[in-house]
């Protein structure tokens, strides 16, 4: 936690890249499926957050795409207070 702490308070004046090491710190998703979330894949009264596509860069490409297995399509509960936050 203290590095957390840490790395947190040195980027808070860079907000969305804050809020990015806030989502990925707390929720444990990969930077690709961060990358390629969307407003809709965010329900902040049920406080869920929709895991089902993931950002790649290939040969100077953005490809967002459905992840590589059944088992990263998942729905996430994230806590009341990184709710907030989004």
């Amino acid at each position: 936690m203290e590095e957390f702490n840490k790395f947190s308070d040195a980027i808070s004046n860079k907000h969305e890249a804050w809020m990015g090491f806030q989502i990925l710190f707390w929720t444990g998703i990969r930077v690709g499926e961060l990358l390629a979330l969307k407003v809709e894949d965010i329900d902040l009264e049920a406080r869920l957050i929709r895991i089902d596509e993931s950002y790649t860069r290939l040969k100077s490409k953005d490809i967002i795409s459905s992840p590589k297995t059944e088992n990263s399509i998942r729905t996430i509960v994230i806590h009341e207070e990184l709710t907030e936050e989004l």
